[in-house]
């Protein structure tokens, strides 16, 4: 679990968000270090549980709460020899060019060469004539 700040619109339970990087205003920040420093750009994070903590932010419309995150679980095609549930994988993105299965081809918060535990499989993907599973992963963490 990871503790971080968010805007109050998104200190919610369940709400999930992408961190893409800080902004110009971060770098200077006295609160950059809980803020943004424990997130890494490109993932994914889940709000689990809002704290009674609160500060302003020149970012956010009115102020940033303290939160605490989680990366959730992410569904991602992959090769059907690799999807056994329970198994850990190096993540290899398929080559597929169907522009509407890219939310399962390359979701974004994983990144290839991630090192993920399959959870379980939760459906199949046909794209360039080869079949492949849809799984949900987590990525697992040095």
């Amino acid at each position: 679990m990871v503790v971080t700040l968010v805007g109050e619109k998104l200190a919610k339970p369940g709400v999930e968000f992408i961190y893409y990087g800080p902004a110009d205003p971060c770098k200077t920040c006295r609160l950059a270090r809980v803020c943004v420093g424990n997130l890494e750009p490109g993932r994914r994070y889940k709000v689990l549980r809002i704290r009674n903590i609160e500060h302003s932010c020149p970012l956010h419309e009115g102020k940033v709460r303290v939160v605490d995150v989680i990366e959730p679980s992410i569904e991602v095609a992959v090769d059907p020899r690799y999807a056994i549930v329970g198994s850990k994988i190096t993540l290899n993105f398929i080559e597929c060019d169907d522009l509407e299965k890219q939310n399962v081809i390359k979701p974004e918060g994983l990144f290839e060469g991630d090192v993920v535990k399959i959870l379980e499989i939760t459906g199949e993907l046909e794209c360039n004539g080869r079949n492949y599973k849809i799984v949900k992963v987590m990525r697992e963490k040095e």
